[in-house]
């Protein structure tokens, strides 16, 4: 029996066990929708707050955002007025410069002009210098070919007189 009473026992303290973790849960379950329930009432009051603020500044901002705008239309207007006389400013310039590389291009016309024609006449002696050299090479060489030529010749006799004098001398023999 004691089997019986350890079981009656132990059934007593599940149901107990039980009693206390369902009355624990629904305890949960209450906080958690109160919790739930307060944060859906303080969004809501934010969001009116938000409504309100929004509509009660709509002025001011409003009012800054065109001030915002005024501003901006002035600097474009500046930058707009800069930038057209920057752009003045670098065509006279440009064109000061222009007319200051036009005259000194005028002047240095002659200087550039001199020492051109000394460096044609330095260049041209250099040419004839190379075209009298080229001459007397080739004049050299053609007087070396005639007498190469010459030689040729001399040599070509000599070999037809030995060639005959052994003909001679074979017909003799």
């Amino acid at each position: 029996m004691a089997w019986a009473q350890d079981i009656k026992s132990l059934v007593s303290d599940i149901k107990t066990s039980t009693r206390d973790r369902i009355k624990f849960v629904k305890d949960n379950q209450k906080d958690t929708r109160d919790l739930l329930a307060r944060f859906d009432k303080e969004l809501k009051e934010m969001a009116a707050d938000l409504k309100e603020f929004l509509s009660k500044s709509e002025k001011d901002r409003m009012a800054d955002f065109h001030k915002m705008m005024r501003d901006i239309q002035a600097r474009v207007k500046n930058i707009f007025g800069d930038t057209g006389e920057l752009l003045a400013r670098f065509d006279k310039e440009l064109k000061e410069m222009a007319k200051d590389l036009e005259d000194f291009l005028a002047k240095s016309e002659q200087t550039r002009m001199a020492d051109f024609k000394v460096m044609m006449k330095d260049i041209q002696s250099r040419v004839d210098s190379i075209q009298k050299h080229v001459a007397d090479l080739l004049g050299d060489y053609t007087e070396e070919r005639k007498e190469a030529h010459a030689n040729w010749g001399a040599l070509r006799k000599r070999e037809k007189a030995v060639a005959e004098e052994k003909a001679e001398e074979v017909e003799k023999a």
